[in-house]
């Protein structure tokens, strides 16, 4: 008996040994820098707005005193860099980008803060701060169209134009078509996945700063931007290939979806979605945008989406998947500068292509 207890403890210290200096190993290889860049609550030197109690990174460009387009960018957790080409608005209107609280370069706020009421009244913040006391025009992608959509079924008097770009769900139902089609955005269980996230952790050891969350932000971040076979995502891209996306972005914020998606109940068999009650109080017409390589939120999602309006118009981007202010900023901004230059009020749905 004692003797294997002595091969059980002799194994099991092996082993420990073994684990150790692989780490150690691992820890040592992936040395470098790692920087995390300042939000606005530590770098006095980036522009922001303190709206709710949250300091918000904010960037707005052209005259205050034209119409202002607010622009609501995607995640949950991303930040507004990628959707800059719309500041090519600026000849004519003020356009107004944020960072969400808790990400990008926004201020880290406590998990208790990261609501979905709370990101509602962000976003009327935002409109109230900088609309001047008249109705806005709203441009949201992604989850920022999600989120644009639920406001304007709150707040329709607030807004006088809405353009959603590929919005990923407004209603339970759709949260399960999308669960289904991406795998409960889950990545698949293989090697390759396994060590990418073994090296990506390895990496993270060394981000030492600027805040508690730059551990995690860098990791998580970096995580669901790699490219591996099987990734729930690849559908939104031409080719399925992640290679074709266009989501430059400053930081991510690690614990904003998780909170949110939480909340929902997207990480169980049933989802508490809904962003679009109250849409059919919006007067107007709705501008929806689609690339035509997203097969899973692209045209026939979106076709979908337009049934809760009571007026809205679909245009297709050629040749763009997901992200397609950046895979085609010409002809996306186009699309948007026709729609926002339109009179309030229109009539009847349509589709067209570019």
């Amino acid at each position: 008996m004692r003797t294997s207890i002595r091969w059980t403890l002799r194994i099991t210290a092996g082993t420990i040994a073994v684990l150790a200096a692989a780490f150690g190993g691992g820890w040592l290889a992936t040395k470098g820098d790692r920087p995390v860049p300042r939000t606005v609550a530590d770098d006095p030197s980036l522009p922001f707005a303190v709206v709710d109690g949250v300091k918000l990174h904010v960037r707005t460009f052209g005259d205050p005193s034209r119409p202002t387009v607010v622009v609501v960018h995607g995640g949950p957790g991303n930040d507004f860099r990628y959707l800059l080409p719309l500041a090519a608005l600026a000849d004519r209107y003020h356009v107004v980008f944020y960072d969400q609280r808790g990400s990008g370069l926004s201020e880290r706020v406590p998990d208790r803060r990261l609501t979905l009421d709370a990101f509602y009244a962000e976003l009327d913040g935002v409109v109230d701060l900088f609309g001047g006391g008249r109705p806005v025009r709203v441009v949201g992608h992604s989850w920022g169209a999600m989120l644009a959509s639920g406001y304007a079924g709150r707040h329709p008097e607030k807004v006088s134009h809405l353009v959603l770009s590929e919005p990923g769900m407004l209603t339970a139902e759709d949260a399960r078509r999308f669960l289904a089609a991406t795998n409960g955005m889950r990545p698949p269980l293989t090697a390759e996945v396994a060590w990418l996230a073994a090296r990506t952790f390895l990496e993270s050891l060394h981000v030492g700063g600027p805040d508690g969350d730059a551990r995690s932000d860098w990791f998580k971040g970096t995580l669901t931007s790699a490219r591996f076979d099987g990734h729930p995502i690849a559908g939104y891209f031409c080719n399925r290939d992640l290679g074709t996306a266009r989501l430059e972005s400053w930081r991510f914020g690690a614990r904003v979806a998780p909170a949110l998606l939480g909340a929902a109940g997207l990480d169980g068999p049933a989802p508490r979605v809904d962003f679009a009650s109250g849409v059919e109080r919006f007067p107007g017409k709705v501008l929806f945008l689609a690339g035509s390589c997203n097969a899973v939120t692209g045209p026939e999602q979106q076709r979908r989406h337009m049934r809760h309006f009571r007026d809205a118009e679909l245009v297709v981007i050629e040749g763009a998947g997901h992200t397609l202010f950046g895979e085609k900023p010409e002809e996306s901004v186009a699309a948007v500068r026709k729609y926002l230059d339109r009179p309030a009020a229109g009539a009847g749905p349509s589709s067209r292509r570019l």
